[in-house]
């Protein structure tokens, strides 16, 4: 049995070692692959080259509009006529053919400002695209670089968890010794395996948390989920700015309070909008036509007729039910509701700053405390086993012993992970993620 639970920690261990054999990505990387392949950067991209392919003069309705066409009409008639002279005609399968082709161009060139107006619009749709693709890269960007650091932690708690089980596995061959020696209780051999075998279920479901872990990573990346790769197990926390300097940072250059504040200025533009329907609208027209006919019955035998046309078109709304005043009180609340939301945005931002400022500073706090932990608990594992060795502590005192350094060892490790998260969150809230995280790369 003993041989056998060997073999299984062999086994983990040798997992372990070929987890840390792979080929090394870094953060840059990762952020690299994740900027060219993330499926939704890339809708988001495609959205917005629409918006920029939207925001042109033609569409905002600067430019004619100039349309072709041509009809023929063919007809066989049989027709009856009498006329007041007297003359009666009949005419059987008679045939009449006409012709009109002509082109005409329509050119608004005054409507209430409509068009200038539309072009800002078209303006601040495209600005609207394209800080929608800064939203989504920055939260992509966050995702990645949070899985990063995760799986960062989950290496460092598979170390802690293989601390565990060599630890556990020393106490088992001096419990193994003393036995042989007549010296030891085989209660005490079948408690350190108990242990031994807890130790290692724990660094196994860890194994299996990275192994899920790097599947999530990849799939964020957008790559084949079953790429194994390994990273380096370091998480480097820089001592943040003061929080009024982030604070400034983010009023100007968060992405969400741009474009609340993107939205303000839409809805701004669309009191103009329903404005412009109060003034006339003032269209020059031209054209060219030609036309035929040829017909085997009526007054005609052979008509032609082409050359160009032109004139002024005006129209004057005088009353449409009050609809225009309508619109207009609906834009102005609609510009009400995006101040309304432009403050919010920054109420929430400040909020969001502020705890995740004093979730940084706190998680910090703790790092410098759990590092002291670490090293106090480490010393009284070492005196405890030379203590057990001699017998002065049972195998309980020392697996309390042994838990309080795991437990000391896990809480830093999670308190290095929470300070880093509140640190990349930060980064995107002042509108600086891309350039935090490649620092740390």
């Amino acid at each position: 049995m003993i041989k056998r639970g060997f073999f299984c920690i062999f086994l983990i261990v040798a997992m372990v070692v070929r987890a840390n054999s792979q080929e090394v990505i870094s953060l840059q990387n990762a952020l690299e692959i994740g900027l060219k392949n993330n499926y939704s950067i890339i809708l988001q991209q495609n959205d917005a080259r629409m918006a920029k392919n939207n925001n042109t003069i033609g569409n905002a309705g600067f430019l004619p509009s100039i349309d072709l066409n041509a009809t023929q009409n063919n007809t066989i008639s049989t027709t009856h006529q009498e006329q007041f002279s007297g003359v009666v005609k009949d005419v059987s399968n008679a045939r009449n053919n006409t012709l009109n082709i002509g082109a005409q161009m329509k050119w608004t060139l005054f409507d209430g400002l409509n068009m200038f107006v539309s072009k800002q619009m078209l303006g601040v749709l495209e600005n609207l695209g394209e800080n929608g693709t800064r939203i989504v890269v920055e939260g992509s960007l966050s995702d990645i670089s949070v899985t990063f650091y995760g799986i960062i932690q989950l290496k460092k708690l598979i170390r802690v968890a293989q601390d565990a089980v060599n630890l556990s596995m020393q106490r088992k061959r001096i419990a193994a010794a003393k036995v042989s020696l007549g010296a030891g209780s085989q209660l005490m051999l079948l408690q350190s395996t108990v242990d031994l075998n807890t130790d290692s279920t724990r660094l196994i479901e860890q194994m299996v948390l990275l192994a899920n872990s790097k599947v999530d990573f990849n799939l964020l990346l957008a790559r084949r989920v079953s790429i194994d790769f390994d990273i380096l197990d370091s998480i480097q926390i820089a001592t943040p700015e003061p929080y009024d300097t982030l604070l400034r940072k983010a009023l100007i250059q968060n992405s969400q309070l741009t474009a609340a504040r993107l939205n303000q200025n839409l809805a701004r533009l669309g009191v103009r909008q329903a404005q412009s329907d109060r003034y006339p609208n003032l269209a020059f027209t031209a054209g060219y036509s030609y036309n035929t006919l040829n017909s085997q019955t009526g007054f005609l035998q052979y008509n032609q007729s082409y050359g160009p046309s032109y004139g002024f078109n005006l129209t004057y709304n005088l009353f449409n039910g009050f609809n225009v005043n309508r619109a207009i009180k609906n834009a102005r609340i609609i510009m009400n509701s995006g101040e309304i939301e432009v403050q919010d945005s920054e109420q929430t931002l400040n909020a969001e700053m502020r705890k995740m400022y004093n979730q940084l500073l706190a998680s910090l706090a703790v790092v410098k405390l759990q590092f002291e932990n670490v090293k106090v608990a480490q010393e009284n594992v070492d005196i405890a086993f030379e203590k057990y060795k001699l017998g002065s502590i049972n195998d309980i005192e020392l697996r309390e012993i042994q838990k309080k350094l795991i437990d000391a060892e896990y809480q830093l490790i999670s308190s290095q992970f929470e300070a880093k998260k509140s640190e990349v969150e930060l980064h995107r809230l002042s509108g600086e993620l891309l350039r935090g995280v490649t620092r740390d790369a």
